[in-house]
């Protein structure tokens, strides 16, 4: 792809290139391919105006809604392979991984085709009759980030849509040509208005957080843009669903055969490069198996090919930014200073790109930052424990609570600790999401409020009680 203005804005129904613009790089080359519009407060303005004229009617038939998001779901997949390429080229990961993220973006929009926005007769006497209604609060905001710049969103469009809202989607500016084009796609379906893609700085999305007009804001990002959000937010007294960041601990039982788990722990770890909120983060095995268990994944660590991820085979693409490899490459250097041992990837040196070996760091102090903190790369922790109290209090010692995992060839045990770790999600003997129709949030600063199923699109929902006197 030559470097060129390959993608727009949409307003309004109408697809714009904008009068300045800024690069997108290859994160596998570390060369600039594309350019992007830089949209400011007037884009957003007439955004804003053209949602607003949109508004009535979109509301009004949820019949037609459901209607366009299986055509838009068909359009998704009709041009799966351009969408997911296009992944590829900006964020990284291996076109496979991009495949299923467009299929995942497909089946949350079927999903939510399918469901109905809910009302509930609340009545208890035969003189008043009650009556719980969900109306869509107007304009939403939503802002997405750059690892799964179409899967989170599917995940926030749908709901938004379902409920009658219009939108204002600002994409990352790491990864905003997927996201772009899927705009330009979509606005074939939906009336002018309904969804208007602007791409930008961090400025542009506290514009988009302040703006009074907007009265819902969905977002998908680190805790400090989380903050951030909450705080241009406030003097609108707006509503906020806010899915941040993971430190997902992973506790191995004594149970469990090493060999037979290995792929999975790294295969959660590991996907996207470890640029996944939901990833495991830190995996705190038992003292009588740690050995085995180092043993187990350093005979895993040679298949995880490093490389561009439109190389046939590559499992681990490159970090999607320049400041994330410098991030990493400061841990692994903090960690061989600290003491610890690490295990890691020969084969991974690339002549350029953002490329990091993947790790693996043993005999390790618990409270390292890298295992304190969410590193977004290749690097995974392994600790001893010697007591299941000791686990369990480790991987609450964090402000993270996303999700987490226990691995033991007992579920019911697994049941019993899962109750007693503080996040949003456990999985047992597996740590990937299950099912769209599932809520999926956090605790502490992992976020506020819940996404997918019922439990998403009553985010997108104002609650509205009709009392009807007799």
């Amino acid at each position: 792809m030559a470097k060129t203005f390959l993608s727009m804005v949409t307003i309004g129904g109408c697809s714009f290139k904008g009068e300045q613009g800024f690069e997108v790089i290859n994160p596998a080359t570390e060369l600039p391919f594309a350019s992007a519009p830089l949209c400011g407060e007037q884009e957003l303005e007439d955004a804003v105006s053209s949602a607003q004229t949109a508004f009535p009617k979109w509301a009004a038939s949820e019949r037609d809604r459901r209607a366009a998001l299986h055509a838009c779901a068909n359009s998704i997949a009709a041009n799966s392979d351009e969408l997911a390429r296009l992944i590829t080229f900006e964020q990284g990961k291996p076109l496979n991984e991009a495949v299923s993220e467009v299929a995942y973006a497909v089946e949350v929009l079927n999903e939510y085709a399918i469901l109905k926005v809910p009302s509930v007769d609340l009545s208890l006497s035969p003189k008043t009759r009650s009556l719980l209604l969900n109306r869509p609060f107007g304009i939403v905001g939503l802002m997405t980030p750059w690892n799964f710049p179409l899967g989170t969103i599917a995940v926030k469009l749908a709901p938004a849509l379902l409920a009658g809202n219009v939108v204002i989607l600002k994409p990352s500016p790491n990864a905003p040509l997927s996201p772009l084009l899927l705009g330009k796609l979509l606005n074939k379906i939906l009336p002018a208005g309904v969804l208007n893609t602007l791409s930008g700085s961090k400025e542009l999305g506290e514009a988009i957080a302040r703006h009074p007009k907007i009265r819902k804001l969905s977002v998908t990002g680190s805790i400090s843009t989380g903050k951030s959000i909450l705080k241009n937010a406030a003097s609108e007294i707006k509503s906020v669903t806010l899915e941040l960041g993971g430190n997902d601990p992973a506790i191995v039982l004594a149970d469990c055969d090493p060999k037979t788990i290995a792929n999975n722990l790294l295969d959660s770890a590991w996907r996207n490069a470890g640029q996944v909120c939901s990833a495991i983060k830190r995996v705190y095995v038992h003292e009588s198996i740690y050995q085995k268990l180092l043993v187990a994944l350093s005979e895993q660590i040679p298949n995880y090919i490093v490389g561009n991820g439109l190389t046939e085979g590559v499992r681990i693409g490159p970090l999607t930014t320049e400041s994330s490899l410098r991030r990493a490459n400061g841990i692994l250097e903090s960690v061989s200073r600290s003491g610890a041992k690490s295990l890691r990837n020969s084969q991974s040196k690339q002549d350029s790109g953002f490329f990091v070996a993947p790790s693996i760091v043993y005999d390790i102090d618990p409270l390292h930052p890298l295992v304190l903190e969410e590193q977004f790369a290749p690097i995974l922790p392994i600790i001893s424990y010697q007591t299941i109290d000791q686990a369990i209090e480790w991987s609450n010692q964090t402000n993270y609570g996303l999700s987490a995992s226990v691995w033991t060839s007992n579920p019911s045990i697994g049941y019993e600790i899962a109750a007693q770790i503080e996040c949003g999600r456990v999985g047992i003997n597996g740590h990937r999401r299950a099912k769209p129709s599932a809520p999926f949030g956090g605790f502490k600063h992992s976020g506020i409020g819940r996404e997918l199923g019922i439990w998403g699109l009553s985010e997108m929902c104002e609650t509205q009680v009709v009392n009807i006197f007799r």
